[in-house]
């Protein structure tokens, strides 16, 4: 964007109006300023788009998808394991061992440490939830009015004054 400047319009001091927008380029400038600030501009619909669930949904499926596939992989491994061990097991036993030893047994191994993250993560989030439901019951209890409910008589204070 390139300003030119006004010529003739100078007083004594020599100041003159100083540097010109080409209309053009000012209303190009202008039309960008309410395509990304207006009232129904980009900013705002992206804003709006990142707290909305819209994208979170998607990507949440596709996390699902592909833990699925994971898991489809590690149980076509673990039937090929048990069909490899069922072709050694006509033969005789030893083999039937070595197999076993060799390939279902790493599998197993690899299905039960895949099957920890979730697990633990599964079980923060229990705790996480209970956690929060045990300080929600607790604030309710703290600001609704009403009579001390004691589990131990002897230890009731009688009713709380309001």
């Amino acid at each position: 964007m390139q300003r030119t400047r006004t010529e003739g319009s100078t007083d004594q001091a020599g100041a003159g109006e100083g540097l010109r927008s080409n209309w053009r380029d000012w209303a190009l400038w202008r039309a960008l300023e309410q395509w990304w600030d207006g009232p129904d501009g980009v900013r705002r619909r992206l804003s709006a788009w990142c707290s909305s669930s819209s994208w979170w949904v998607p990507l949440q499926r596709g996390l699902w998808l592909l833990e699925t596939g994971l898991y489809l992989l590690l149980c076509l491994g673990l039937c090929h394991a048990l069909f490899t061990t069922g072709c050694h097991l006509l033969r005789s036993l030893f083999p039937v061992v070595a197999a076993i030893w060799k390939h279902l047994l790493p599998a197993l191994l690899l299905m039960a440490l895949s099957a920890l993250p979730a697990l633990l993560f599964a079980a923060s989030f229990l705790l996480l939830l209970s956690t929060l439901l045990s300080l929600l019951g607790l604030l309710t209890g703290m600001t609704r009015p009403g009579p001390v409910i004691s589990l131990h008589s002897g230890l009731d204070p009688g009713p709380r004054p309001i």
